[in-house]
């Protein structure tokens, strides 16, 4: 029992704190002060964070990390020169002065003065159909101004004598126009045969009036193909147009 007792309080004894024994505070003799505690390392001091808007912690902006610096904004673009146009082509010499046409011969197609048919209607050649001077082997025909209308009736001068007369017609100015008998072979004569005209004296009524070129009128009789009337001629086509 005594064994027992004695290791009980020696474990109490031991349990208890030194500090327990330590005399009070301003009594007697000194003790040595306990020794002190090392201080904590000191913790890293955390990057300023920005306030946030108002004064309080935003955690949004707080704990982002600093934007990096922005970059300057590029130079503005000069705008692309305008194209360069091609220089122009050298001028050209003015042209020689042109020639003025020589004077062309009278129209072969004659229409009295001051008359304007309100219609026209073509007798259509019943031999002849070709193209425009296909009768002249496509050579353009003109009329001779030495010859009474052109020569289209044949080659005779204007100083004919009176057998070669066939009559008188007063023309559309009041003006007295000399019909001459035609010739043979000519192409008055070939539109004659193509018509089946026969010529006639100019003076009597009802008869076919066929003006040609120049000035220049013959008469014949009327047939089935060609009724009484006044005509104009087309020496191109040999073609009768009635008024």
């Amino acid at each position: 029992m005594n064994a027992a007792r004695t290791f009980s309080a020696f474990i109490l004894l031991v349990s208890v704190p030194l500090t327990a024994f330590a005399a009070p505070r301003g009594g007697g003799g000194a003790h040595p002060a306990p020794a002190a505690r090392p201080a904590p390392a000191a913790r890293p001091v955390a990057p300023a964070t920005r306030p946030a808007p108002g004064g309080g912690f935003n955690f949004n902006n707080d704990t982002r990390p600093n934007p990096p610096a922005q970059r300057p904004n590029p130079p503005a673009q000069r705008p692309n020169p305008p194209a360069q146009r091609p220089n122009p082509p050298a001028q050209r010499p003015n042209p020689p002065a042109q020639r003025p046409n020589p004077p062309r011969p009278p129209s072969p197609n004659y229409r009295p003065p001051n008359y304007r048919p309100p219609h026209t209607v073509v007798v259509v050649n019943p031999v002849y159909r070709g193209p425009a001077w296909g009768w002249n082997r496509g050579v353009a025909w003109y009329p001779a101004p030495a010859y009474w209308g052109g020569g289209f009736w044949g080659t005779l001068a204007i100083a004919a004598t009176s057998a070669a007369i066939f009559g008188y017609i007063v023309g559309a100015n009041n003006q007295q126009i000399v019909s001459y008998q035609v010739q043979p072979n000519s192409p008055g004569a070939q539109m004659l045969m193509n018509y089946q005209l026969t010529q006639t004296q100019c003076g009597p009524p009802n008869l076919v009036v066929i003006y040609g070129p120049n000035n220049s009128v013959i008469c014949a009789y009327p047939n089935n193909v060609v009724s009484a009337g006044t005509y104009s001629l087309d020496p191109s086509t040999l073609t009768l147009s009635s008024y």
